[in-house]
């Protein structure tokens, strides 16, 4: 199937189905009998020399040095001159050619000129259009697959720190022969094989939802009891497909930078609302003195991350809010549904 679909999108391909289609117009257009005969298609070959001329110089040359570039003056002049050569080279093969060849067959334009630029009109036009539209498809191909290459370097993101510390909090869970430590282990567990194995495409909002409690949860080892770490949902999450580990970056930066006040002050609170025609996610935590190795931007590269994938999967249907002061940092997203 793969190499099915490969050849149909080949490029000669495509080319070869357009100059076979082109030829029979053509050859149908100026036939002089109800029929094809041989001379309408020798006639429709000589015709398409200055018709493969325009159309390639259009799109080898015209298009993406000027046209793709927004330089549409240079571009509208160059194909004024372009139509004009076709012309030009459509007299030079009736006139002077196809006299000198020798056959049996007696060949003339018998085309007025508005005939003649209207038809050269119409194949620089359409070619324009079909590269256009094939440059349009590329650019949707290329931001998916962008998109799929942040994916997958998101998924790369685990903390290892996070890892580092969910995996002494178990040893020392074993150690004391706690009964917590398999249900650790089994949550981890869910945790990698959710990041690594299962978020390919768009996920249930509910196995996003279970994959933030295993994470919550696992950080529940590590942090000091009385640190409150909260997450609300409202709404149903089972129908609603999303794409996953949109909150993750968020969720790892509020336990990166947050948790840092005073005994009694630390806390991450989440809260997670589908609605009839929209999402909306918040997260809040408290703000600490920040380590040497965190100065700079709060959140960094996964307030980034996020703002791009909302962009490129949802677009204008999102929005995204940052409030920051010197006690909390929080974080506002609503995803549009219709």
């Amino acid at each position: 199937m793969r190499k099915i679909k490969s050849i149909l999108t080949s490029q000669w391909l495509q080319h070869l189905t357009f100059w076979v289609l082109s030829f029979y117009a053509i050859g149908s257009y100026f036939s002089i009998s109800n029929e094809l005969k041989i001379i309408d298609f020798i006639y429709a070959a000589f015709f398409h020399i200055p018709l493969v001329a325009l159309t390639y110089i259009n799109l080898r040359y015209h298009v993406p040095k000027f046209l793709l570039k927004e330089r549409y003056v240079a571009y509208l002049l160059l194909s004024f001159f372009n139509i004009s050569f076709a012309y030009f080279l459509h007299q030079v093969v009736f006139e002077v050619l196809i006299p000198i060849l020798p056959t049996d067959f007696y060949m003339v334009s018998f085309t007025d000129m508005s005939v003649l630029m209207t038809i050269f009109g119409i194949y620089w036009l359409l070619t324009t259009l079909l590269k256009l539209s094939k440059s349009w498809y590329q650019l949707q191909q290329l931001e998916k697959e962008k998109l799929s290459l942040e994916l997958n370097s998101l998924k790369m993101q685990i903390n290892p720190h996070f890892l580092f510390n969910s995996l002494n909090s178990m040893y020392s869970l074993a150690r004391k022969k706690s009964d917590k430590a398999p249900d650790a282990i089994l949550r981890l567990s869910n945790l990698m094989r959710y990041m690594i194995y299962e978020v390919s495409e768009d996920v249930p909002l509910s196995k996003e939802v279970d994959s933030i409690n295993d994470y919550l949860d696992l950080h529940r080892l590590r942090v000091n009891e009385d640190a409150t770490i909260d997450f609300q949902k409202e709404g149903d999450m089972d129908e609603q497909m999303i794409a996953p580990l949109l909150f993750f970056p968020l969720i790892e930066n509020s336990f990166k930078h947050g948790l840092k006040g005073e005994k009694g002050e630390n806390y991450v609170k989440i809260s997670l609302g589908n609605y009839a025609n929209h999402l909306a996610f918040h997260i809040v935590n408290n703000k600490g003195e920040a380590d040497s190795t965190e100065e700079g931007d709060y959140g960094g590269i996964g307030l980034e991350n996020v703002k791009k994938r909302l962009n490129l999967i949802y677009g204008k249907k999102s929005k995204m809010e940052i409030i920051e002061t010197a006690e909390r940092f929080e974080v506002s997203i609503k995803i549009t549904w219709s």
